[in-house]
């Protein structure tokens, strides 16, 4: 059995936060309704460097660490590219006619961006050109996974369906009639036989990938939205909800191990909106409506 510490937990901006994320080096970067992207040290979390701030709310961000820049996704459907280590904003895309949910970048060097106008847009990390723009539905995109062996990626759409492409040709793969609301949020398994899925409808489902993506287990687990799911060590992922919980799964069997909440963790006293894993530390970051940042030590059992 695992066991949760609270180590941290600060107010990290004058509005909710809803983007973290973290590097290799375990720094982390968060956004969110201010407009204003901040990054923090681990090992110093008591202050933050302001690295940019931009006109409307920020709901995605991705690090490109090659050329280490920072890729910002808006509200207005704006995409910010900024050059870390000058600080400086080098590239500015409207590309999209809406809200930027999601910003991936697969193994291929490739970013791939979601958007609330129901397409998706690729482009070349390296040089951050164009690539192609695809209409994957009439709904919003919310979320994007990359199958961690095979050529596909599964995209959550608020249509409720989840959408499996090939990552060589962009055909569509399978069509999932997945959740009954908006599908918010997707994470495959380290091996990649399964899909996780959550969505505006409280369930988290887990999908045989190796059996054409057809539902293995299926759970309801929070109150409200799951807003995300990630993987932790071994076979453990979060998710965190609208109804101010992160929750500790077994992602095996779909058993649930712990409940972060305000009574009995002191967490968060609104909606939880993302997580982000520092592997080096054992640490599962909590962002938040109510403005704050938590860090929380995972104690895994020893022979796990």
């Amino acid at each position: 059995m695992i066991q949760v510490e609270k180590l941290f937990q600060i107010a990290a901006h004058s509005g909710s936060i809803y983007s973290v994320i973290s590097d290799k080096e375990e720094a982390l970067y968060t956004a969110g309704s201010e407009g204003i992207v901040l990054k923090w040290n681990v090992n110093e979390i008591e202050s933050a460097t302001v690295l940019a701030k931009v006109s409307g709310q920020v709901f995605s961000l991705l690090i490109y660490e090659s050329l280490n820049q920072l890729w910002v996704g808006t509200m207005a459907g704006v995409v910010h590219v900024l050059d870390l280590n000058s600080k400086k904003e080098i590239h500015h895309f409207v590309n999209h006619t809406d809200s930027i949910f999601d910003i991936q970048m697969n193994s291929d060097e490739r970013i791939y961006i979601a958007s609330k106008d129901g397409s998706i847009s690729i482009w070349e990390a390296a040089t951050s050109r164009f690539i192609n723009r695809i209409q994957i539905a009439q709904d919003g995109l919310r979320k994007i996974a990359f199958h961690p062996n095979k050529k596909e990626m599964a995209i959550g759409s608020s249509d409720n369906y989840i959408y499996i492409l090939s990552t060589e040709n962009f055909q569509e793969l399978y069509k999932i009639e997945a959740h009954t609301n908006s599908v918010f949020s997707l994470c495959y398994s380290t091996d990649g036989e399964q899909l996780f899925s959550g969505g505006r409808d409280a369930m988290l489902y887990s999908w045989n990938v190796l059996n054409n993506y057809s539902e293995l287990k299926n759970r309801p687990a929070h109150l409200f939205t799951i807003n995300n799911i990630i993987l932790l060590r071994g076979k453990y992922i979060a998710t965190a909800g609208r109804d101010k919980h992160v929750k500790i799964w077994n992602g095996g069997n779909l058993e649930l191990i712990k409940v972060l909440d305000k009574e009995k963790f002191d967490g968060h006293k609104n909606s939880v909106n993302k997580l982000t894993w520092l592997r080096g530390h054992n640490i599962l970051v909590s962002v938040s409506d109510d403005r704050s940042m938590i860090l929380w030590k995972i104690n895994f059992d020893v022979n796990e």
